[in-house]
């Protein structure tokens, strides 16, 4: 294996791990026993994390720390306008991180995890309207599903069915012989980690508070919170279009500056009255910084995945971290699948791959077509290349032997 492959596939598995990670690890610092820490003080930590961090890199990339200080002069003097206009966006990803604690502390992790993919939707439609982007018919599909496949998570299906009561923030229990199916890994934790034992019948009670959190709020923070990604990535392409492309490390600093600034504020406004006695970092754990590293993390990948993996390779992998975060749900929160549930992740998942090329529904059609009518397909495809080849056009891809396999089916008065 050559090391660029090494790269892409050690940065595509780390994307995955912190996609899948970062949503279960929030949910449980939101539902975990002990003081409550402040969600706004936690969106600060990352941003002043992740700013010396982005600037060590940028150095290293300018060529030491005195030549990295004065071409961040350099770009403030020259590009000031363009450092007011990167205001817009930072306001927007500060706005993001809450939403996206307020999301989690009121819905489950799994579905949380696929409600926050209506982004794709989301830049989409703003990449139409702001753009001027064409989509194919494919990524028209993709969308639908996509749309489909969330409406289905929130348990609409199950509701259609009416085989019983869903509640909306969590799927309910499938039937079993022998109780319980499995101890929570959240449970366990608590076991090795906590001085003060929780009763089993205490900590179902605090999964079942957790559970009956405003799913309205929850989903509505989910949906601000794509709407906010969504609007600052393509603002941030419009802005850039056609401009000068600086290195993606000063981009990360001077969004990390604004954002920190923005966050700072909205803390000195948030009524918080432990924080006079106990300080700004009260409720924080080992988890709560977990959380913190977690976010820096998944900001520094964007970096790395886009300079060794395309959108067809993110996009599965984004499939597969959908598909870890609802079993870790499963194991962590005593998450439970139901029908609705499996079949909306389904449909986004597909979405996702659609929307990014990494699905070809002609080809696919293709493919079934010659697999089970392998004869006719070929006579299909001699067919459309004498036909394309007596009027001069170049032979085209075996895109429709599906269909001429079926006509000539119904030419010849075959079932």
């Amino acid at each position: 294996m050559s090391l660029a492959v090494a790269r892409k596939w050690g940065a595509l598995t780390v994307f995955v791990a912190q996609n899948a990670g970062v949503v279960l690890i929030m949910r449980y610092s939101r539902i975990m026993p002990g003081a409550p820490y402040s969600s706004r003080v936690a969106v600060l930590a990352q941003e002043c994390t992740k700013l010396p961090i982005c600037s060590l890199f940028f150095a290293i990339e300018s060529g030491g720390i005195l030549a990295g200080v004065r071409a961040l002069k350099d770009d403030l003097a020259n590009n000031s306008i363009e450092w007011l206009q990167l205001g817009v966006p930072a306001f927007l990803y500060t706005l993001q991180n809450n939403a996206l604690f307020i999301g989690l502390t009121n819905l489950e992790a799994a579905i949380a995890h696929v409600t926050y993919q209506t982004k794709i939707l989301f830049t989409a439609l703003f990449s139409i309207c702001m753009l001027g982007k064409q989509l194919g018919r494919t990524q028209w599909l993709g969308l639908l599903m996509l749309v489909l496949g969330v409406v289905c998570v929130q348990g609409l299906l199950d509701q259609l069915l009416a085989t019983r009561s869903v509640p909306p923030t969590s799927s309910p229990a499938l039937p079993s012989r022998n109780g319980r199916r499995h101890k929570p890994a959240s449970r366990m934790l608590e076991e090795e980690i906590s001085e003060d034992f929780f009763p089993e019948d205490q900590w179902a009670r605090m999964l079942a508070e957790a559970a009956g959190g405003s799913a309205l709020v929850g989903m509505m923070a989910m949906l601000t919170a794509s709407v906010c990604t969504s609007f600052a990535s393509v603002y941030f392409e419009k802005m850039l279009k056609g401009s000068r492309k600086p290195s993606l490390w000063l981009r990360n600093i001077q969004l990390a500056t604004y954002s920190g600034s923005i966050a700072y504020v909205t803390v000195l406004f948030e009524d918080d009255p432990l924080r006079a006695t106990e300080g700004w970092l009260h409720g924080f754990t080992a988890i709560t910084w977990g959380v913190v590293g977690m976010n820096v993390l998944g900001g520094l990948l964007v970096a790395v995945t886009i300079k060794y993996a395309d959108n067809i390779v993110r996009g599965f992998a984004q499939a597969v971290a959908i598909i870890f975060g609802a079993i870790g749900s499963y194991f962590l929160f005593d998450f439970h699948f139901t029908a609705s549930f499996m079949f909306g992740v389904l449909f986004v998942i597909a979405a996702i791959l659609l929307y990014g090329g990494a699905i070809d529904p002609s080809e696919l059609c293709s493919r079934l077509a010659q697999s089970v009518f392998p004869s006719r397909a070929k006579e299909g495809d001699d067919e459309v290349a004498l036909i394309m080849e007596r009027d001069g056009v170049p032979t085209p891809p075996l895109a429709c032997s599906a269909s001429l396999a079926i006509a000539q089916q119904q030419k010849k008065g075959e079932p």
